[in-house]
């Protein structure tokens, strides 16, 4: 199997697991109340099935390449941001992966990063933790600190 299938192919076994998940756990639409909350899970998993189908299939006309190590760049960093969200908190772990992505793999200057994590820092808490009142996941180390 090439390197090119592989993340389709895993693409599509997420999708479809997020579906049946959303379907059988929470449910997709309630004919009063509308929306329910497996909803948004169906919603983004169908296009991304669909097009990791297609993007499957592509696999197939490419030819084999080597690929080099800064293409797995960015899904090392979405690991890593979701295990430092389990120790360090989801809030924390979104700005460490905005002030590392921007000023070492874009080489930005110390003054655009600065104003970027700030400006992306007011609009995740801004938007979901004030606005919206989403509950953002603490992490293991702010728990233990925040429980004594």
């Amino acid at each position: 199997m090439k390197v090119k299938s592989v993340v389709p192919l895993t693409s599509i076994v997420v999708g479809v697991v997020w579906i049946i998940y959303g379907v059988v756990n929470h449910g997709f639409w309630d004919p009063i109340k509308g929306p329910v909350t497996g909803f948004f899970a169906i919603l983004v998993s169908i296009p991304l099935v669909v097009i990791s189908i297609v993007c499957f299939i592509q696999s197939f006309k490419e030819t084999d390449s080597q690929e080099p190590l800064e293409s797995w760049s960015i899904m090392l960093a979405a690991v890593a941001t979701i295990v430092l969200t389990y120790i360090i908190g989801m809030i924390v772990s979104l700005i460490a992966f905005v002030f590392f992505w921007l000023k070492f793999y874009e080489k930005m200057s110390w003054k655009t990063t600065i104003i970027n994590l700030v400006v992306a820092f007011a609009i995740i808490y801004g938007v979901f933790g004030m606005w919206l009142q989403v509950p953002f996941p603490n992490g293991i180390i702010v728990d233990t600190i925040l429980n004594q």
